[in-house]
C-alpha cells in the first residue's frame, strides 16, 4: 500500500532528476544550497525477491520527491534562485500573495471576520518555521503539490477548522455549520491524501474526516 501511494504521488529520486533534466549531483547541490526541499519520504529498500529464475536482495535507500516539486525546480531555473536568500524571498512573496488573495475573497473574508486572530498568527516566526519545514520536505507530505500558495492555504485551512471545532457539535448554528462544511471542502482540495499509515495521525483525520463525521454527517444525510 505504501509503495502504491508513493509511486502515485511522488517520483523516486532518479526518476525525479530525470524528469527535471538534471543529475542527482545537481539535485543534491540545490538541496545543500538550501533552495530545494529534501526528499519527503526515505524508504529503506531492504528486501528479498524470489522468482523462478533467481533470488535478489536489495539494500538500496530510495528517496521520494513530490511530483509537484518539479514546478519549484522550474522556478529555481527560470528566476535564477541561486541562494537561500533569493529562494526564500520568492517563496514568501508567493505565500504572502496567496494570503492576500484568500483573505480578500469570499470564504477567506468570512473566516477572518469570525476569527481575526488566525491571520495574525502569520508573523515572522511563522514565516521562518514555514521555510524551514519546506526545505525539510514536510509540505511534500501534507500538501497536494508543495507550492507556496498551497502551503499557505493548507495552514490557514487547518487553523480555521480547528477554531470552529472549539465549539462542540450541536452548538453551531446552521450558518456556521455551512461555513465549516465549505472550509473542510476547501481544505480537502489542498491537503494531500497522506500515506495510509499516516492518516490517523494527520490533519486529514483531525480536520476533515473527524469533522465531517462529528459535525456534518447529519447535514449530508
Amino acid at each position: 500500500m505504501l509503495l502504491n501511494y508513493l509511486f502515485s504521488h511522488f517520483h523516486e529520486e532518479n526518476d525525479f532528476a530525470e524528469a527535471a533534466g538534471i543529475s542527482i549531483a545537481d539535485l543534491r547541490e540545490l538541496q545543500n544550497s538550501r533552495v530545494m526541499p529534501l526528499a519527503s519520504y526515505i524508504v529503506d529498500g531492504r528486501s528479498r525477491s524470489t522468482s523462478f529464475v533467481s533470488s535478489f536482495e536489495d539494500d538500496t535507500v530510495y528517496r521520494f520527491h513530490l511530483k509537484g516539486y518539479l514546478a519549484w525546480l522550474k522556478t529555481i531555473d527560470r528566476l535564477g534562485l541561486d541562494s537561500e536568500e533569493r529562494a526564500r524571498a520568492c517563496f514568501e512573496q508567493r505565500f504572502d500573495a496567496a494570503k492576500e488573495t484568500f483573505l480578500s475573497g469570499g470564504l477567506g473574508a468570512e473566516l477572518a471576520a469570525l476569527a481575526p486572530d488566525v491571520p495574525a498568527r502569520f508573523d515572522r516566526d511563522h514565516a521562518a518555521a514555514t521555510w524551514a519545514h519546506f526545505l525539510k520536505g514536510v509540505y511534500g507530505v501534507c500538501t497536494c503539490d508543495g507550492q507556496p500558495e498551497t502551503v499557505f492555504l493548507k495552514q490557514i485551512g487547518v487553523m480555521f477548522v480547528e477554531r470552529m471545532a472549539e465549539t462542540p457539535p450541536g452548538r453551531l448554528s446552521n450558518d456556521r455549520l455551512a461555513l465549516l462544511a465549505r472550509t473542510v471542502d476547501f481544505l480537502d482540495d489542498v491537503e494531500s491524501p497522506f500515506a495510509p499509515h499516516e492518516v490517523a495521525q494527520a490533519s486529514r483525520q483531525r480536520c476533515i474526516i473527524d469533522i465531517r463525521a462529528r459535525y456534518l454527517a447529519a447535514q449530508a444525510a
